[in-house]
């Protein structure tokens, strides 16, 4: 029993260096932790097509701080926006003539994306989420290592990096809405380095089947307080 309980530990030990040692290549692959802490703000602007309709989205963030995601579609647009007081959104083109309330769950689940590491993983560790190497799998015809990652809140999701770059490229996690779980998955592709800031950034991502393609993204550039409230333009 002690011998069997001693290789168990040996077994989990090496599972967790293996793991970390992944995440230290993404880490590297994706600019290092110096570059991607040096990020105080970052926009991103691009568009999808969702049905033969163009939609143009920019998002803006502040580091821990807030995030604004403006949308124009069909010669209207909206916002959505989230801060560490709550979240908001205006959308004209679903109908909604004011601003409401965003549900808790909405906020805590965009809550992340404030932060440009957290979405890429790269501060897993003082956010006390716990990764694990869950075995391999193969996206796109690629190779890739998948990640168990599990936050200090106990809420799991499944990550997956590339055996060959080391980028992220997806994410699955069940997102709670209206009391019903929900599967989500965010696919990254199309990864650039940025002239400014030494980081790596996908270029492309992925959601509900849908590619949101960017051709802009600024970071550490002066961005107004003002555009985080909430407020219909006249």
């Amino acid at each position: 029993m002690l011998a069997a309980g001693m290789l168990a530990v040996g077994i989990s030990s090496v599972k967790a260096q293996t793991a970390d040692e992944i995440m230290d290549k993404h880490t590297k692959a994706v600019g290092g932790a110096d570059n991607w802490n040096k990020i105080k703000t970052m926009k991103m602007v691009g568009s999808l097509n969702q049905g033969g309709m163009e939609i143009n989205m920019t998002t803006t963030l502040v580091t821990e701080k807030a995030l604004r995601m403006d949308i124009s579609v069909m010669g209207m647009s909206g916002y959505q926006i989230i801060t560490k007081e709550g979240g908001w959104a205006y959308m004209p083109f679903q109908g909604s003539t004011k601003i409401d309330t965003m549900k808790p769950e909405m906020v805590k689940s965009m809550a992340s994306q404030m932060n440009p590491k957290s979405i890429q993983l790269i501060d897993y560790k003082s956010k006390g989420t716990k990764i694990e190497l869950a075995g391999k799998d193969t996206l796109n015809n690629a190779p890739c290592y998948k990640l168990k990652c599990t936050n200090k809140e106990g809420e799991t999701s499944f990550c997956y990096i590339d055996m060959n770059t080391y980028y992220l490229a997806r994410i699955e996690r069940s997102v709670k809405t209206d009391d019903q779980e929900q599967e989500m998955a965010v696919g990254f592709s199309n990864y650039q380095k940025l002239a400014d800031g030494g980081i790596v950034v996908p270029m492309t991502m992925n959601t509900q089947g849908v590619d949101i393609n960017y051709k802009i993204v600024e970071v550490n550039k002066p961005v107004d307080d003002k555009i985080f409230i909430p407020t219909i333009a006249k």
